[in-house]
């Protein structure tokens, strides 16, 4: 699982770079750093040596945030939690990064450098915002087209969906590394994360009910209990699982009855 979510990972970092304005930001914090040259990187590098180096630190810290991403997203259901952990795993593989990266470059062991912690968290600071910064751009990218009234305008998801399939929406499940994007009009898979295909899908359109799947709320037909879980049988016929984190959230969108039940 491990090796799926990197290779998803570096298709998604692949897909954002193609986006000019996540390339174009990466290339002015780049030009930025080399140009001011902070800690002490323009005493001890040339102008090349120096840009080459942030250039070095920019793309991989980009690219282990996405990486952390994605990880946490496969292993942590609640959006808070995967959010904290996510910075936190983030943070850890910069700081490979970055030693390893000194080392190279300055000729100092990596245990050498750990003793700088000064140094070291100067640099995993301007990282982390860094990679903060351009990731949050790069998936908000899919969002541009703003927020407007889901009775107004299709959703932009159903844009990345064969025409004869663009009906409304009513579930998302990931399959591998595809989410399959199911519409009263058929079904498809699309190369994307499920965070991505449920901003796309609008605020309000609908719910997660587990780490892999979304539904709309308008398309459930019927719900029911099974031990701790439930199942959505959506429009269509096809059921959904709903896992023990997401029942609250079911309950209160009035799919299933408040108060004890028989199950």
């Amino acid at each position: 699982m491990k090796t799926g979510a990197t290779q998803l990972a570096l298709r998604e970092t692949r897909a954002y770079l193609a986006r000019g304005r996540v390339l174009i930001g990466l290339v002015a914090v780049t030009l930025i750093l080399s140009v001011s040259g902070p800690f002490g990187t323009s005493d001890s590098l040339g102008p090349l040596a120096r840009g080459g180096y942030w250039a070095v630190v920019v793309a991989l810290t980009f690219s282990a945030g996405v990486l952390a991403d994605r990880l946490c997203e496969q292993w942590i259901e609640t959006s808070r939690l995967r959010s904290v952990l996510s910075i936190l795993i983030t943070g850890a593989l910069v700081t490979l990064i970055v030693l390893a990266l000194n080392a190279v470059v300055f000729g100092r062991s990596p245990l050498e450098m750990a003793s700088r912690w000064l140094l070291i968290v100067q640099i995993l600071f301007v990282a982390l915002v860094v990679a903060t910064g351009l990731y949050a751009m790069a998936a908000g990218g899919s969002a541009e087209t703003g927020q407007p009234g889901p009775m107004t305008v299709p959703p932009p998801l159903l844009d990345r969906l064969p025409l004869d399939k663009r009906g409304a929406l009513v579930s998302i499940s990931v399959q591998d590394h595809y989410v399959e994007v199911v519409t009263t009009r058929g079904r498809a898979l699309v190369l994307m994360r499920l965070t991505d295909a449920m901003r796309e899908a609008g605020e309000g359109a609908g719910l997660r009910v587990h780490r892999s799947h979304w539904i709309a709320t308008d398309q459930v037909q019927a719900a029911r209990r099974e031990g701790e879980r439930a199942i959505l049988t959506m429009t269509g016929g096809h059921e959904i699982p709903v896992s023990r984190t997401f029942l609250p959230a079911i309950r209160d969108a009035g799919l299933l009855p408040r108060g004890k039940e028989s199950t």
